[in-house]
């Protein structure tokens, strides 16, 4: 909150890797926790046993089951708030040129392992664990706390009141449905899987020129 207040037009990268510039000021900060608490083991959560940062091969299933319905579910808000899909790019991707290649490969990254990657471990992976190891117990009650956690990050975008019921709604559904596959599992693959096929079906909806409204999109 505090970057993002000394920064309110966000941080300006040119260039081909400018599809960076929306993520940054969200990332950091997250990225930094992260990496704190790798470095200083004795900074882990008491509940850092309830997930574990591992992947099976059966959490491709569980996870690509999840992420579908969970963009059904989203879109269905979006057409009943938006009156039709968020509008989106469409058409073909120019890649012409070697910075236009980089621009869409950093801005497919950012969307499809970045963010799921790095949100998930934070939220599902650090926050989740945490307020566990705080409470004592209530893993139920941990998962509520970091979903809502998690919609809250994404409301920084929201401009209308359309707009904060989407984004809310659906983003605290991404953060039950992926905190409750990591505690049922007790490990991270499951909603790591989920939110990049989430993610993923954005950009499936845009390279197939589906448009309609013109709300936030969530990802």
């Amino acid at each position: 909150m505090a970057l993002i207040v000394a920064f309110p037009a966000g941080v300006r990268i040119a260039g081909p890797f400018s599809p960076l510039n929306g993520y940054l000021l969200v990332w950091l900060p997250l990225v930094v926790a992260l990496l704190v608490v790798a470095l200083v083991p004795r900074w882990r959560a008491a509940g850092s046993s309830a997930v574990r940062w591992r992947i099976r091969p059966i959490d491709l299933l569980w996870g690509a089951a999840a992420g579908f319905l969970l963009r059904i579910a989203t879109s269905s808000l979006e057409i009943l708030f938006y009156g039709g899909l968020p509008a989106t790019a469409g058409g073909a991707v120019p890649l012409g040129t070697v910075d236009q290649v980089v621009f869409f490969v950093v801005a497919l990254l950012a969307v499809v392992a970045l963010a799921p990657v790095i949100e998930e471990l934070f939220f599902r992976g650090l926050v989740l664990p945490s307020v566990i190891g705080t409470l004592r117990g209530g893993r139920w009650i941990a998962v509520v706390i970091s979903a809502v956690l998690f919609a809250v990050l994404h409301l920084l975008v929201v401009t209308t009141l359309a707009q904060t019921i989407v984004v809310g709604v659906g983003t605290l559904l991404v953060g039950l449905v992926t905190g409750s596959l990591a505690i049922l599992t007790g490990r991270l693959g499951p909603a790591v899987v989920a939110h990049v096929v989430f993610n993923t079906s954005i950009l499936a909806l845009g390279l197939t020129a589906v448009t309609g409204g013109t709300g936030v999109v969530i990802e």
